[in-house]
């Protein structure tokens, strides 16, 4: 089913967070989560990797 053109349904909007703003000048971040540990790592070839 296609939306129609000039549809008001709204939709949340996402929101968008730069890497650059969450790593800074470091290559991995640790992210809590619910009492959990997550690191995010920018590999060589840069892209994300998420462990826990």
């Amino acid at each position: 089913m296609e939306k129609a053109q000039g549809s008001t349904q709204s939709q949340p909007l996402e929101r968008t967070i730069d890497s650059k703003v969450l790593f800074g000048s470091e290559r991995e971040i640790t992210i809590s989560h619910r009492e959990s540990l997550y690191r995010l790592t920018i590999t060589k070839l840069g892209k994300l990797i998420l462990t826990k």
